[in-house]
């Protein structure tokens, strides 16, 4: 009766026999012989994650590495893009990034689709008084400039105690895995909650205008109607028919964030108020290297260059998601 996400694929992707492991791997030929650009975008994304997971392994050198004697040396065979003002290794900090940049986006993106998949489906399900409540709360929040709002909710739930707290919110009792442990993925996750929260917050907003249209659009179909009028109760219809049907639109929504929260986390990193004890992307085009920069261009073009590819392969990403998980638009490109 519903038109499930694995029904989508599938028509695009046809069955095909033997494993699990050998599906998986013709699907994603197919993926990358139809969407190229696409199939880049999930290259860098898997990618991004290894090298994220691995860096205290991969990164030439270990993190806090100093060496004031190698300052400013260009890209050479010892240090491979070349060392800051400090003598750090540009090519270490790259690999180190790789984590916040792997964990606020993917964690941004997770976050963002659980808020906007609650707002969205209220809003657009029940409609009527909840819909314009909804809506004009939602209406106040993006009224808000988003560097601003970013802002503001980063100095709120930061604080100054040195407390990690709960999960690295900075607030309430120190679960969590500790950064202080080492450079691992894990202990870096405590130190992009916050970062998380409030990209997430601001996200969200706009991520659950275009669920809510999508749920508007599937609640006015037959066989809703059909599940209403037999007595199914609305926790059943909308977990058993409206979510199933829009989740192609919630994963392309959060495929197509996932770009935006990496430029926004390098933003807020950037200005010096986002992850400030970590190598970031952002952090890298920050500080000395604005006056450093002209004579030593180096130092801007490989972060940069890294944010930039980062930003286009996943909007790529979500572009070629699109174009498959859309029957409107399978076959158009």
């Amino acid at each position: 009766m519903t038109a499930t996400p694995s029904v989508l694929v599938d028509s695009f992707h046809p069955r095909t026999e033997g494993g699990g492991i050998s599906r998986v791997a013709r699907t994603s030929w197919r993926f990358f012989r139809a969407k190229p650009l696409g199939g880049f975008g999930a290259a860098m994304l898997l990618l991004v994650i290894v090298v994220g997971i691995f860096s205290p392994w991969i990164a030439p050198e270990p993190l806090g590495t100093i060496a004031p004697t190698e300052a400013l040396q260009g890209p050479s065979g010892k240090h491979l893009l070349g060392t800051n003002s400090n003598g750090v290794d540009l090519l270490s900090q790259l690999i180190f990034g790789c984590q916040v940049t792997a964990i606020v986006g993917l964690g941004t993106v997770l976050v963002v689709a659980a808020l906007s998949l609650l707002i969205g489906v209220l809003s657009g399900y029940f409609r009527g008084t909840v819909d314009v409540l909804v809506q004009r709360m939602v209406d106040i929040w993006m009224s808000f400039p988003g560097i601003f709002l970013i802002l503001t909710l980063v100095a709120v739930l930061q604080t100054g105690s040195g407390d990690r707290g709960f999960f690295g919110l900075g607030r309430g009792p120190s679960l969590g895995p500790d950064p202080a442990a080492g450079p691992w993925f894990w202990n870096t996750f405590p130190r992009t909650t916050i970062v998380i929260v409030a990209l997430s917050l601001v996200l969200s907003g706009g991520a659950s205008r275009v669920v809510r249209s999508a749920v508007v659009s599937i609640s006015v179909m037959n066989y809703i109607e059909a599940a209403t009028v037999v007595g199914a109760s609305p926790v059943r219809i909308i977990t058993r028919h409206v979510i199933p049907n829009i989740m192609p639109t919630v994963i392309v929504l959060a495929t197509l964030q996932l770009g935006t929260a990496i430029l926004a986390e390098a933003t807020i990193s950037f200005l010096g108020v986002g992850i400030t004890n970590f190598p970031t992307w952002g952090q890298m085009l920050a500080g000395r290297t604005r006056d450093l920069a002209e004579a030593h261009p180096y130092l801007a073009v490989f972060p940069g260059l890294a944010i930039f590819l980062a930003v286009f392969s996943f909007n790529m990403l979500g572009d070629a998601l699109r174009d498959v998980l859309d029957p409107r638009l399978r076959g158009s490109r």
